[in-house]
């Protein structure tokens, strides 16, 4: 294990869980060092952090060279989570995308090469392949929207690094889910599981049959670590810890909030598409999930207490 670990991206969703975890697996005393623009407001990421490790905060941009200098000083690995994060199905803000999810990543491992960093272990997604699967890590990257398209694009520029030396390793994640110091709640999981505890109806668009790849966000920050630990021989691995319908997705919610309402609707037709992955490859070097759909998505529910469902009557509805 390294002695100074970068972390760009820390104050994240991911990361938030991540550089806790992380303070349980050293047996020597470790630098976690967190690079973060902390544009969110996602100070309280760094609060109540364990003892085990000993904390470092850049507050700065990917973008900017000299802060990159400066974060990779006698560093020994990056995982590099920092990124504009969006839905497969998004294309709002592609250029913002292509300049921090693309070029942002060309830049760090320009300054990783040039600072001697030997490792980078970087989050890319499985919306890299684009639609149906499951798709293992030989299938052909068809992506859709500029997501999917930045992710690929740095990818290629951490591939392209280990002629010079540079040691990547890739994960593609599917979508996170579950609780974390930092929860994002955009995608339809964790979205589902906020509508069901503060008593609002479970939007469903089409028949509810599309399929999407997902990774407890522990599970997640699990592999990431145990392939830090313990460098693999393959540079890019799927991680999925289950592929699951929307409607799947409502059962899951259902094992906590039974009375959850559903409704349907035909509206934002690319929401109908599947996606799914597979993730026998990284199994097969040891990793497993831990954390059920159901389970994950309850520990968001039963955070939410004291709401009852609000039902104006017609004419009050009428009048606005």
């Amino acid at each position: 294990m390294p002695s100074t670990l970068l972390i760009t991206g820390g104050c994240g969703y991911l990361g938030s869980r991540l550089i806790r975890d992380l303070a349980q697996h050293f047996a020597a005393p470790v630098t976690i060092r967190i690079l973060d623009n902390i544009r969110q407001g996602q100070i309280h990421a760094l609060m109540d952090l364990p003892v085990q490790a000993a904390y470092e905060v850049i507050e700065g941009d990917l973008l900017d060279p000299r802060i990159l200098r400066l974060a990779l000083e006698d560093v020994d690995a990056v995982i590099h989570l920092a990124a504009v994060v969006r839905t497969p199905l998004s294309y709002d803000n592609p250029a913002w995308l292509e300049q921090v999810n693309h070029w942002g990543t060309a830049q760090l491992v320009e300054a990783c090469l040039a600072m001697r960093v030997p490792r980078i272990l970087f989050t890319s997604t499985t919306a890299v392949y684009g639609p149906d699967g499951p798709h293992d890590e030989s299938s052909r990257c068809l992506p859709q929207g500029p997501y999917a398209h930045s992710k690929l694009s740095a990818e290629k520029v951490i591939l392209a690094a280990r002629e010079r030396g540079l040691q990547p390793t890739i994960l593609r994640l599917g979508t996170l889910f579950g609780l974390a110091p930092i929860t994002r709640f955009d995608a339809v999981a964790n979205r589902f599981a906020y509508l069901a505890g503060v008593r609002h109806p479970l939007t469903v668009y089409g028949d509810g049959t599309q399929r999407r790849p997902l990774v407890h966000v522990a599970d997640a920050a699990a592999a990431l670590i145990q392939l830090l630990k313990s460098p693999p021989a393959d540079s890019i691995y799927n991680l999925v810890g289950t592929t699951a319908s929307v409607l799947e997705i409502v059962h899951a919610i259902h094992q906590t909030a039974s009375t959850a309402i559903v409704e349907f609707a035909d509206q934002d037709i690319r929401t109908h598409i599947s996606f799914a992955a597979d993730s026998a490859k990284l199994r097969a070097t040891g990793w497993q999930p831990q954390v059920s759909l159901t389970e994950g998505l309850a520990e968001i529910i039963n955070h939410f207490t004291g709401i009852r469902r609000f039902m104006p009557h017609r004419s009050e509805l009428d009048e606005l």
